[in-house]
């Protein structure tokens, strides 16, 4: 409510300033209408900060007193560096290794997954969040956990909202990075799942979203070229622009006028939930579940480990020109 309350407050003081009729005071008024609302607008992401924290607080102490430890399972996946990163980014993972976490270690792994928000160390990656899929069912009905889920959920939405207000990411880095300091914004948006009642199963897999980007070859070419300007850590120079000369060269003999990154990333962890009706829907598993009001104990499967499988591309259709882009040209 208050958050609401200062956001009103704002845009009415910078249509009030605004509204002035004297021309010579018109600059100066805006100026300082401004200077207010963006004052008014990061005190509402610190409030909406001190939301989350709070509520995530509330919800460590409701976990550890109704969690039902026995039960409590959460698959450990290994954090990823900073050497790491590029080499992903341009070919993707090799293996993902999963350790199953059960008992108190589950339970205190899955707490700290909810106040996992900030990467302070400089040599892990802060552009692959930290994943916590699994589950933790507690003894207590809904009623009890429900209310602080739905404050922490209704925070995380708000700072989300406030935080996209910014204009690209030179203002959202000063704004919020500069100010929040190594705080991982997607890490802070995440939704904690709670289900209530009895389920038949959980489900956990590794899924991935398609990526397919067309432009013209022409605008690949200039793609290339700008990225001269930044050379990737595993990187020489030399080696760099060498690599880059050779993917021009390639993009350059194609005849097709558009070309396409074909490509599935984001591949996170994933839960397929069926309920007692045998309808089953998939939620992203980013954070453990909180499970509540059961009588029957559900089937929860293990995540197994990552293995990459070979492309499913349909060779016919299209051909591979740049691997290391993954762009493809349209056969005719």
């Amino acid at each position: 409510m208050l958050g609401i309350i200062l956001e009103v407050i704002s845009r009415r003081i910078v249509r009030l300033f605004v509204a002035k009729k004297s021309k010579s005071s018109m600059f100066r008024c805006t100026v300082y209408a401004n200077s207010i609302h963006q004052y008014i607008v990061m005190n509402l992401l610190r409030y909406y900060m001190n939301e989350i924290e709070s509520h995530t607080q509330a919800l460590t102490k409701l976990v550890r007193q109704y969690v039902m430890t026995d039960q409590a399972v959460v698959y450990s996946l290994p954090r990823i560096s900073k050497e790491e990163e590029q080499e992903i980014i341009d070919d993707d993972y090799d293996v993902i290794p999963v350790t199953t976490l059960t008992g108190e270690e589950a339970v205190e792994t899955g707490i700290e997954a909810f106040q996992d928000m900030y990467v302070f160390n400089n040599d892990l990656s802060r552009r692959f969040v930290q994943k916590y899929p699994g589950i933790l069912p507690l003894s207590c009905p809904a009623t009890i956990v429900e209310p602080t889920l739905t404050a922490l959920n209704q925070a995380k939405q708000a700072f989300k909202q406030e935080v996209q207000k910014f204009d690209g990411p030179d203002e959202k880095f000063f704004e919020v990075h500069d100010r929040f300091n190594y705080l991982i914004t997607t890490m802070a948006y995440r939704k904690i799942y709670h289900f209530n009642g009895d389920y038949k199963a959980f489900y956990f897999n590794w899924s991935r979203r398609p990526r397919v980007e067309s432009d013209t070859r022409q605008n690949w070419l200039d793609k290339l070229e700008r990225a001269r300007a930044t050379i990737p850590a595993n990187h020489t120079r030399e080696s760099w622009y060498a690599l880059l000369d050779a993917d021009i060269q390639k993009v350059s003999e194609v005849m097709q006028p558009k070309l396409s990154v074909r490509r599935p990333i984001k591949l996170r962890p994933e839960c397929s939930v069926r309920d007692k009706e045998n309808k089953m829907l998939g939620y992203s598993a980013g954070l453990p579940f909180i499970l509540t009001g059961f009588t029957e104990k559900p089937r929860v499967t293990t995540l197994k480990d990552y293995v990459r499988k070979p492309p499913q591309t349909h060779t016919a259709n299209w051909q591979l020109v740049v691997p290391r882009m993954h762009l493809y040209q349209k056969l005719k």
